[in-house]
């Protein structure tokens, strides 16, 4: 028996990724797999037993992919406002760019069992880092957050509206009128002002 390879195992899952694309989950075959992997089907069923398998694989990669530029994303910027929109256009791109992801998540979603781990753990990554970077504002005096773990979800949710019912293309500017909304909605840095400077670049946002 041949050695299972590295290589082989991400060229397979290459292919799967361009199959998920343009095809829903039980569109995908393993067959049509293997043939466009170049690859017999004994070989493909060696690597993955089966397309739950496959597909499982295929969203921890993803999963590892956008955990990376998330992080990444945030490293790069500053101050809290401009890793707000780092983060919100990352996550924004990277689905535009990988539409068939979040259709993978959906059906991981739907088989979920109580004791089975969700292989989509970029979720729980999205929701350290959104927090972590709303609590540095908190902490800057540039945010006013009552409850940041809430403040949290109602972000990364609408993101989630934006991707699936949002015009395309996209507004250059979308991430920061995103955050500007955002802010302006739940993260105010007064509640007894109008509009206050929050950054260097004269952002302003203004209490409900």
């Amino acid at each position: 028996m041949r050695t299972k390879t590295p290589e082989q195992a991400e060229k397979i899952l290459n292919v799967a990724v361009r199959l998920f694309a343009t095809h829903r989950f039980h569109e995908a075959r393993m067959e049509d797999i293997s043939a466009a992997a170049g690859v017999g089907k004994g070989t493909l069923y060696r690597y993955f037993k089966d397309k739950e398998e496959l597909y499982l694989a295929l969203l921890e990669r993803s999963s590892e992919q956008i955990e990376t530029r998330m992080r990444a994303a945030v490293e790069q910027a500053i101050e809290p406002r401009a890793k707000l929109e780092a983060l919100v256009d990352t996550i924004i791109r990277y689905f535009d760019d990988n539409p068939h992801v979040f259709d993978l998540i959906q059906h991981a979603e739907a088989l979920q069992r109580p004791n089975r781990r969700l292989p989509w753990k970029a979720r729980a990554v999205s929701f350290e880092v959104t927090t972590a970077v709303i609590l540095e504002g908190q902490r800057a005096g540039l945010f006013r957050v009552e409850d940041p773990t809430l403040a949290m979800l109602m972000l990364l949710g609408g993101l989630r509206a934006v991707f699936r019912f949002g015009a395309k293309p996209r507004p250059a500017d979308l991430a920061e009128r995103i955050v500007e909304g955002f802010l302006r909605g739940v993260a105010a840095a007064d509640p007894c002002i109008s509009a206050t400077e929050t950054n260097g670049r004269g952002a302003k946002m203004s209490a409900k």
